[in-house]
Protein backbone atom coordinates (compact mmCIF):
# COMPACT_ATOMS: atom_id res chain seq x y z
CA UNK A 1 0.00 0.00 0.00
CA UNK A 2 2.87 2.36 0.67
CA UNK A 3 4.06 1.86 -2.97
CA UNK A 4 0.64 2.72 -4.50
CA UNK A 5 0.46 6.15 -2.82
CA UNK A 6 3.57 7.60 -4.48
CA UNK A 7 2.38 6.18 -7.81
CA UNK A 8 -0.97 7.96 -7.50
CA UNK A 9 0.81 11.19 -6.67
CA UNK A 10 3.06 10.84 -9.73
CA UNK A 11 0.03 10.07 -11.93
CA UNK A 12 -1.79 13.11 -10.61
CA UNK A 13 1.24 15.30 -11.23
CA UNK A 14 1.57 14.00 -14.79
CA UNK A 15 -2.12 14.62 -15.43
CA UNK A 16 -1.82 18.16 -14.08
CA UNK A 17 1.27 18.79 -16.19
CA UNK A 18 -0.49 17.45 -19.31
CA UNK A 19 -3.56 19.59 -18.61
CA UNK A 20 -1.44 22.67 -18.09
CA UNK A 21 0.49 22.00 -21.29
CA UNK A 22 -2.70 21.59 -23.32
CA UNK A 23 -4.20 24.75 -21.82
CA UNK A 24 -1.06 26.67 -22.65
CA UNK A 25 -1.22 25.46 -26.26
CA UNK A 26 -4.87 26.47 -26.51
CA UNK A 27 -4.04 29.97 -25.30
CA UNK A 28 -1.18 30.22 -27.76
CA UNK A 29 -3.39 29.17 -30.66
CA UNK A 30 -6.00 31.75 -29.62
CA UNK A 31 -3.42 34.54 -29.48
CA UNK A 32 -2.09 33.63 -32.92
CA UNK A 33 -5.43 34.15 -34.64
CA UNK A 34 -4.93 36.85 -37.26
CA UNK A 35 -6.71 40.12 -36.42
CA UNK A 36 -9.68 41.09 -38.52
CA UNK A 37 -8.41 43.21 -41.40
CA UNK A 38 -9.62 46.78 -41.43
CA UNK A 39 -11.67 47.68 -44.49
CA UNK A 40 -11.47 51.07 -46.15
CA UNK A 41 -14.60 52.63 -47.61
CA UNK A 42 -14.60 55.53 -50.06
CA UNK A 43 -17.12 58.26 -49.35
CA UNK A 44 -18.10 60.43 -52.32
CA UNK A 45 -20.07 63.70 -52.21
CA UNK A 46 -21.73 65.20 -55.26
CA UNK A 47 -24.01 68.15 -56.01
CA UNK A 48 -26.67 68.01 -58.66
CA UNK A 49 -28.57 71.27 -58.24
CA UNK A 50 -27.06 74.33 -56.59
CA UNK A 51 -25.13 73.27 -53.50
CA UNK A 52 -27.39 70.42 -52.46
CA UNK A 53 -26.46 66.83 -53.14
CA UNK A 54 -25.85 63.33 -51.83
CA UNK A 55 -23.25 61.22 -50.06
CA UNK A 56 -22.41 57.72 -51.32
CA UNK A 57 -20.30 54.92 -49.90
CA UNK A 58 -18.16 52.52 -51.97
CA UNK A 59 -16.32 49.45 -50.73
CA UNK A 60 -13.36 50.36 -52.95
CA UNK A 61 -12.12 53.25 -55.05
CA UNK A 62 -14.27 53.51 -58.20
CA UNK A 63 -12.49 53.49 -61.53
CA UNK A 64 -13.31 54.96 -64.93
CA UNK A 65 -16.65 56.60 -65.65
CA UNK A 66 -18.92 56.64 -62.62
CA UNK A 67 -22.66 57.18 -62.80
CA UNK A 68 -24.44 57.81 -59.53
CA UNK A 69 -27.89 57.92 -61.12
CA UNK A 70 -28.91 54.47 -59.90
CA UNK A 71 -26.47 54.17 -57.00
CA UNK A 72 -28.32 53.28 -53.81
CA UNK A 73 -28.40 53.81 -50.94
CA UNK A 74 -27.37 57.45 -50.54
CA UNK A 75 -27.62 60.14 -47.87
CA UNK A 76 -29.19 63.39 -49.02
CA UNK A 77 -27.90 66.73 -47.72
CA UNK A 78 -28.92 70.33 -48.34
CA UNK A 79 -25.33 71.58 -48.51
CA UNK A 80 -22.73 69.33 -50.08
CA UNK A 81 -19.20 70.59 -49.51
CA UNK A 82 -17.37 67.49 -48.40
CA UNK A 83 -16.30 66.57 -44.90
CA UNK A 84 -13.43 65.30 -42.77
CA UNK A 85 -12.70 61.65 -42.08
CA UNK A 86 -11.55 60.24 -38.75
CA UNK A 87 -11.45 56.50 -38.17
CA UNK A 88 -14.72 54.97 -39.28
CA UNK A 89 -16.63 58.25 -39.20
CA UNK A 90 -16.97 61.42 -41.22
CA UNK A 91 -17.68 64.87 -39.82
CA UNK A 92 -19.25 67.69 -41.79
CA UNK A 93 -20.79 71.11 -41.37
CA UNK A 94 -24.54 71.25 -40.94
CA UNK A 95 -27.16 68.57 -40.66
CA UNK A 96 -29.34 66.95 -43.29
CA UNK A 97 -31.53 70.08 -43.50
CA UNK A 98 -30.22 73.49 -44.55
CA UNK A 99 -31.65 75.06 -41.40
CA UNK A 100 -29.50 72.94 -39.06
CA UNK A 101 -26.51 74.98 -37.91
CA UNK A 102 -23.67 73.04 -36.35
CA UNK A 103 -21.70 69.96 -37.35
CA UNK A 104 -22.63 66.32 -37.65
CA UNK A 105 -21.10 62.87 -37.44
CA UNK A 106 -21.93 60.19 -39.99
CA UNK A 107 -20.85 56.63 -40.67
CA UNK A 108 -21.41 53.98 -43.33
CA UNK A 109 -22.14 50.33 -42.66
CA UNK A 110 -20.88 47.40 -44.71
CA UNK A 111 -23.85 47.60 -47.08
CA UNK A 112 -23.23 51.28 -47.89
CA UNK A 113 -26.00 52.73 -45.76
CA UNK A 114 -24.96 56.11 -44.33
CA UNK A 115 -26.51 57.20 -41.07
CA UNK A 116 -26.18 59.96 -38.52
CA UNK A 117 -24.29 59.25 -35.28
CA UNK A 118 -24.71 62.63 -33.66
CA UNK A 119 -25.02 66.38 -34.11
CA UNK A 120 -23.76 69.39 -32.17
CA UNK A 121 -25.87 72.47 -32.69
CA UNK A 122 -24.37 75.96 -32.73
CA UNK A 123 -25.84 79.45 -33.01
CA UNK A 124 -23.26 81.61 -34.73
CA UNK A 125 -25.62 84.13 -36.37
CA UNK A 126 -24.45 83.36 -39.89
CA UNK A 127 -20.90 82.27 -39.05
CA UNK A 128 -20.06 78.62 -39.50
CA UNK A 129 -18.63 76.70 -36.55
CA UNK A 130 -15.04 75.52 -36.67
CA UNK A 131 -14.23 72.07 -35.30
CA UNK A 132 -11.29 69.72 -34.81
CA UNK A 133 -11.42 65.98 -34.09
CA UNK A 134 -8.24 64.75 -32.39
CA UNK A 135 -9.27 61.31 -31.14
CA UNK A 136 -12.34 59.27 -30.28
CA UNK A 137 -12.59 61.20 -27.03
CA UNK A 138 -10.92 64.57 -27.74
CA UNK A 139 -12.38 67.33 -29.87
CA UNK A 140 -12.64 71.12 -30.02
CA UNK A 141 -14.97 73.59 -31.71
CA UNK A 142 -15.74 77.30 -31.98
CA UNK A 143 -19.27 78.50 -31.29
CA UNK A 144 -19.48 82.28 -31.29
CA UNK A 145 -22.78 82.24 -29.42
CA UNK A 146 -20.98 80.75 -26.40
CA UNK A 147 -18.18 83.30 -26.55
CA UNK A 148 -16.14 84.67 -29.42
CA UNK A 149 -12.94 84.20 -27.41
CA UNK A 150 -13.78 80.72 -26.16
CA UNK A 151 -13.16 77.24 -27.53
CA UNK A 152 -15.64 74.52 -26.69
CA UNK A 153 -14.51 70.97 -25.97
CA UNK A 154 -16.48 67.87 -26.99
CA UNK A 155 -16.32 64.10 -27.06
CA UNK A 156 -16.40 62.90 -30.70
CA UNK A 157 -17.46 59.45 -29.53
CA UNK A 158 -20.66 60.68 -27.93
CA UNK A 159 -20.91 64.01 -29.78
CA UNK A 160 -21.52 65.78 -26.49
CA UNK A 161 -20.05 69.09 -25.39
CA UNK A 162 -17.75 68.60 -22.38
CA UNK A 163 -16.58 72.10 -21.43
CA UNK A 164 -14.73 75.13 -22.72
CA UNK A 165 -11.39 76.92 -22.85
CA UNK A 166 -11.71 80.59 -21.92
CA UNK A 167 -9.39 82.82 -23.93
CA UNK A 168 -10.95 86.11 -22.82
CA UNK A 169 -7.51 87.30 -21.70
CA UNK A 170 -6.74 87.81 -25.40
CA UNK A 171 -9.31 90.60 -25.70
CA UNK A 172 -8.07 93.98 -26.89
CA UNK A 173 -9.58 97.44 -26.85
CA UNK A 174 -10.58 98.63 -30.32
CA UNK A 175 -10.63 102.41 -30.71
CA UNK A 176 -14.14 103.42 -31.88
CA UNK A 177 -12.58 106.09 -34.12
CA UNK A 178 -11.31 103.37 -36.52
CA UNK A 179 -14.85 102.19 -37.18
CA UNK A 180 -16.56 103.47 -40.31
CA UNK A 181 -20.37 103.79 -40.61
CA UNK A 182 -21.95 100.33 -40.59
CA UNK A 183 -18.91 98.65 -39.01
CA UNK A 184 -18.71 97.03 -35.59
CA UNK A 185 -15.73 95.90 -33.52
CA UNK A 186 -14.94 92.21 -33.89
CA UNK A 187 -12.77 89.79 -31.91
CA UNK A 188 -12.56 86.00 -32.20
CA UNK A 189 -10.13 83.18 -31.45
CA UNK A 190 -10.11 79.86 -33.30
CA UNK A 191 -12.89 80.75 -35.71
CA UNK A 192 -10.93 79.76 -38.82
CA UNK A 193 -7.69 78.10 -37.65
CA UNK A 194 -7.90 75.36 -35.03
CA UNK A 195 -4.88 73.01 -34.90
CA UNK A 196 -3.44 70.66 -32.30
CA UNK A 197 0.22 69.69 -32.41
CA UNK A 198 1.80 67.96 -29.42
CA UNK A 199 0.10 69.42 -26.30
CA UNK A 200 -0.73 72.78 -27.85
CA UNK A 201 -3.63 74.36 -29.67
CA UNK A 202 -2.89 76.91 -32.42
CA UNK A 203 -5.77 79.34 -33.01
CA UNK A 204 -6.18 82.32 -35.33
CA UNK A 205 -6.74 85.58 -33.49
CA UNK A 206 -8.93 88.14 -35.23
CA UNK A 207 -8.91 91.71 -33.91
CA UNK A 208 -10.70 94.01 -36.31
CA UNK A 209 -13.98 95.31 -37.61
CA UNK A 210 -16.88 93.79 -39.46
CA UNK A 211 -18.94 95.49 -42.13
CA UNK A 212 -21.03 94.13 -44.98
CA UNK A 213 -18.06 92.10 -46.22
CA UNK A 214 -17.91 88.65 -44.60
CA UNK A 215 -14.14 88.96 -44.16
CA UNK A 216 -12.99 90.78 -41.04
CA UNK A 217 -10.86 93.87 -41.60
CA UNK A 218 -7.91 93.74 -39.19
CA UNK A 219 -7.01 96.87 -37.24
CA UNK A 220 -3.35 96.13 -37.99
CA UNK A 221 -2.30 94.63 -41.34
CA UNK A 222 -0.92 91.41 -39.90
CA UNK A 223 -2.05 87.94 -38.89
CA UNK A 224 -1.85 86.51 -35.39
CA UNK A 225 -2.00 83.03 -33.87
CA UNK A 226 -2.50 82.28 -30.19
CA UNK A 227 -0.76 79.18 -28.81
CA UNK A 228 -2.59 77.55 -25.90
CA UNK A 229 -0.78 74.98 -23.77
CA UNK A 230 -3.22 72.18 -22.90
CA UNK A 231 -0.98 70.92 -20.09
CA UNK A 232 -0.52 74.20 -18.22
CA UNK A 233 -3.93 75.48 -19.43
CA UNK A 234 -2.43 78.85 -20.27
CA UNK A 235 -1.84 80.96 -23.38
CA UNK A 236 1.81 80.29 -24.05
CA UNK A 237 2.42 82.72 -26.86
CA UNK A 238 0.91 85.04 -29.48
CA UNK A 239 2.85 84.99 -32.73
CA UNK A 240 2.34 87.53 -35.52
CA UNK A 241 3.35 87.88 -39.17
CA UNK A 242 3.29 91.28 -40.90
CA UNK A 243 2.10 92.44 -44.32
CA UNK A 244 -0.63 89.92 -44.91
CA UNK A 245 -4.14 89.46 -43.54
CA UNK A 246 -7.00 87.05 -42.96
CA UNK A 247 -5.81 83.61 -41.89
CA UNK A 248 -8.19 81.04 -43.28
CA UNK A 249 -11.27 81.46 -45.41
CA UNK A 250 -14.26 79.21 -44.71
CA UNK A 251 -14.49 76.48 -42.10
CA UNK A 252 -15.87 73.89 -44.53
CA UNK A 253 -12.38 73.72 -46.02
CA UNK A 254 -9.53 74.40 -43.65
CA UNK A 255 -6.57 76.42 -44.86
CA UNK A 256 -3.86 74.74 -42.83
CA UNK A 257 -1.90 71.52 -43.06
CA UNK A 258 0.64 69.64 -40.94
CA UNK A 259 3.43 68.02 -42.92
CA UNK A 260 3.36 64.50 -41.46
CA UNK A 261 7.01 63.97 -42.43
CA UNK A 262 8.51 67.15 -40.91
CA UNK A 263 5.65 68.02 -38.49
CA UNK A 264 5.84 71.64 -39.66
CA UNK A 265 2.55 73.56 -39.70
CA UNK A 266 1.62 75.51 -42.83
CA UNK A 267 -1.30 77.92 -42.97
CA UNK A 268 -2.75 80.28 -45.55
CA UNK A 269 -3.23 84.01 -45.11
CA UNK A 270 -5.88 84.53 -47.78
CA UNK A 271 -5.58 88.35 -47.68
CA UNK A 272 -8.51 90.70 -48.19
CA UNK A 273 -10.27 89.04 -51.12
CA UNK A 274 -12.07 92.26 -52.03
CA UNK A 275 -9.27 94.82 -51.78
CA UNK A 276 -6.58 92.37 -52.99
CA UNK A 277 -3.77 94.77 -52.17
CA UNK A 278 -0.40 93.65 -53.50
CA UNK A 279 1.34 95.08 -50.42
CA UNK A 280 -0.60 92.61 -48.24
CA UNK A 281 -0.81 89.70 -50.66
CA UNK A 282 -1.88 86.14 -49.89
CA UNK A 283 0.89 84.05 -48.35
CA UNK A 284 1.57 80.56 -47.06
CA UNK A 285 3.27 80.78 -43.65
CA UNK A 286 5.04 78.22 -41.48
CA UNK A 287 5.48 77.34 -37.82
CA UNK A 288 8.28 74.81 -37.69
CA UNK A 289 8.26 71.63 -35.63
CA UNK A 290 9.10 72.38 -32.00
CA UNK A 291 8.43 76.13 -32.43
CA UNK A 292 5.50 78.31 -31.36
CA UNK A 293 6.29 81.33 -33.53
CA UNK A 294 5.98 82.01 -37.24
CA UNK A 295 9.16 81.27 -39.17
CA UNK A 296 10.20 84.84 -40.07
CA UNK A 297 12.53 83.53 -42.79
CA UNK A 298 9.78 81.73 -44.70
CA UNK A 299 6.85 82.71 -46.86
CA UNK A 300 5.35 81.59 -50.15
CA UNK A 301 3.82 84.69 -51.74
CA UNK A 302 1.04 84.41 -54.31
CA UNK A 303 2.14 87.58 -56.09
CA UNK A 304 5.36 85.80 -57.06
CA UNK A 305 3.18 83.65 -59.34
CA UNK A 306 0.16 85.81 -60.23
CA UNK A 307 -1.59 88.89 -58.86
CA UNK A 308 -4.31 89.51 -57.80
CA UNK A 309 -5.27 86.11 -56.42
CA UNK A 310 -5.02 84.07 -53.24
CA UNK A 311 -4.20 80.58 -52.10
CA UNK A 312 -7.47 78.73 -51.50
CA UNK A 313 -6.37 75.10 -50.95
CA UNK A 314 -3.38 73.57 -49.17
CA UNK A 315 -1.80 70.20 -48.43
CA UNK A 316 1.77 69.81 -47.14
CA UNK A 317 3.83 66.66 -47.46
CA UNK A 318 7.57 66.02 -47.28
CA UNK A 319 8.62 69.67 -47.81
CA UNK A 320 6.23 70.17 -50.69
CA UNK A 321 3.07 72.29 -50.80
CA UNK A 322 0.16 71.22 -52.99
CA UNK A 323 -2.22 74.01 -53.92
CA UNK A 324 -3.96 75.70 -56.85
CA UNK A 325 -2.51 78.70 -58.68
CA UNK A 326 -4.75 80.48 -61.20
CA UNK A 327 -3.66 81.00 -64.79
CA UNK A 328 -4.74 84.63 -64.53
CA UNK A 329 -5.53 87.20 -61.88
CA UNK A 330 -8.89 86.52 -60.29
CA UNK A 331 -11.23 88.31 -57.94
CA UNK A 332 -13.81 86.64 -55.75
CA UNK A 333 -16.01 89.72 -56.17
CA UNK A 334 -15.41 90.67 -59.82
CA UNK A 335 -18.53 90.73 -61.97
CA UNK A 336 -20.73 89.69 -59.05
CA UNK A 337 -20.31 87.09 -56.35
CA UNK A 338 -17.79 84.52 -57.49
CA UNK A 339 -18.33 84.77 -61.25
CA UNK A 340 -14.79 84.99 -62.62
CA UNK A 341 -13.40 83.23 -59.56
CA UNK A 342 -15.23 80.05 -60.53
CA UNK A 343 -13.95 79.92 -64.10
CA UNK A 344 -11.66 77.09 -65.26
CA UNK A 345 -8.49 78.85 -64.13
CA UNK A 346 -7.25 76.93 -61.07
CA UNK A 347 -4.33 74.59 -61.81
CA UNK A 348 -2.91 72.14 -59.26
CA UNK A 349 0.75 72.80 -58.47
CA UNK A 350 3.53 71.29 -56.37
CA UNK A 351 5.68 73.96 -54.67
CA UNK A 352 9.07 73.12 -53.21
CA UNK A 353 9.32 74.86 -49.82
CA UNK A 354 13.07 75.38 -50.23
CA UNK A 355 13.22 76.83 -53.74
CA UNK A 356 9.61 78.15 -53.92
CA UNK A 357 9.50 76.76 -57.45
CA UNK A 358 6.00 75.78 -58.55
CA UNK A 359 5.50 72.86 -60.93
CA UNK A 360 2.11 72.49 -62.61
CA UNK A 361 0.80 68.94 -62.23
CA UNK A 362 -0.79 66.96 -65.05
CA UNK A 363 -4.20 67.09 -63.39
CA UNK A 364 -7.43 68.51 -64.88
CA UNK A 365 -8.01 72.22 -64.28
CA UNK A 366 -10.47 73.20 -61.53
CA UNK A 367 -13.08 75.94 -61.11
CA UNK A 368 -13.26 76.11 -57.28
CA UNK A 369 -16.71 74.69 -56.75
CA UNK A 370 -15.05 71.93 -54.74
CA UNK A 371 -13.34 73.27 -51.62
CA UNK A 372 -11.63 70.12 -50.40
CA UNK A 373 -7.88 69.97 -49.93
CA UNK A 374 -5.76 67.18 -51.46
CA UNK A 375 -5.07 64.17 -49.22
CA UNK A 376 -2.56 61.31 -48.94
CA UNK A 377 -3.58 57.66 -49.16
CA UNK A 378 -1.13 54.77 -49.52
CA UNK A 379 1.72 56.91 -50.87
CA UNK A 380 -0.39 58.71 -53.46
CA UNK A 381 -1.87 62.20 -53.22
CA UNK A 382 -5.45 62.66 -54.42
CA UNK A 383 -6.89 65.79 -56.04
CA UNK A 384 -10.44 66.75 -57.02
CA UNK A 385 -11.30 68.82 -60.08
CA UNK A 386 -14.42 70.18 -61.74
CA UNK A 387 -14.39 72.09 -65.00
CA UNK A 388 -16.49 73.02 -68.02
CA UNK A 389 -13.74 72.99 -70.62
CA UNK A 390 -13.40 69.18 -70.47
CA UNK A 391 -16.78 68.49 -68.85
CA UNK A 392 -14.77 66.88 -66.08
CA UNK A 393 -15.76 66.18 -62.49
CA UNK A 394 -13.51 63.61 -60.93
CA UNK A 395 -10.64 62.40 -58.80
CA UNK A 396 -6.98 62.20 -59.84
CA UNK A 397 -3.97 60.77 -58.01
CA UNK A 398 -0.26 61.64 -58.05
CA UNK A 399 2.82 59.73 -56.97
CA UNK A 400 5.25 62.31 -55.49
CA UNK A 401 8.20 59.98 -56.08
CA UNK A 402 7.65 58.80 -59.66
CA UNK A 403 5.68 61.97 -60.60
CA UNK A 404 3.08 59.73 -62.24
CA UNK A 405 -0.50 61.05 -62.41
CA UNK A 406 -3.68 59.12 -63.04
CA UNK A 407 -7.37 59.94 -63.37
CA UNK A 408 -9.08 57.52 -61.00
CA UNK A 409 -12.70 58.22 -61.88
CA UNK A 410 -14.88 60.75 -63.64
CA UNK A 411 -18.52 61.37 -62.78
CA UNK A 412 -20.88 60.73 -65.68
CA UNK A 413 -24.20 62.57 -65.64
CA UNK A 414 -23.93 62.93 -61.85
CA UNK A 415 -23.25 66.60 -61.23
CA UNK A 416 -20.13 67.97 -59.59
CA UNK A 417 -17.69 66.10 -57.38
CA UNK A 418 -17.80 67.93 -54.05
CA UNK A 419 -15.69 65.77 -51.78
CA UNK A 420 -13.98 62.43 -51.14
CA UNK A 421 -13.24 60.89 -47.73
CA UNK A 422 -11.84 57.51 -46.72
CA UNK A 423 -13.10 55.79 -43.60
CA UNK A 424 -11.69 52.63 -42.07
CA UNK A 425 -14.17 50.03 -40.81
CA UNK A 426 -12.89 47.70 -38.12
Amino acid sequence: MRKSKPFSIILSALSLLLFTHCSSNDDTVEEQKPPTAAKDSWIIYNSTAGWGGNIYSFSELPQGELSLADKKPFYQIAYSAGGKAFGENIYRLGGAASSEEGFSKLTADNTGNISSKGFIATQNNGFEPNYLVVSDSEGYYWDGSRGMLKIQTFNPGTMQRTGEIDLSSLAQTIDPSVLEPGETAYQAAGQLILIKRDDKLYLDLQIGKKGSNWQIKPVVKEVAVAVYNLTSKKVENITKYPNTTNLGLFTDHVLWSIDEVTKDIYMVAASDMKAQEAAYSSKILRIKNGQTTFDSTFQIDMKDYVQPAEFNRIFAYNNKIYTTIPSTGASYYAGGHGVSYRNDIWFWNEIDVQTKKAVKLDIPVDNFYNYQNPFLYKNRIYFMSNNKVDNFSGLSSYDPVSKNTKVEFKLKGSGRLMGVNIITKK
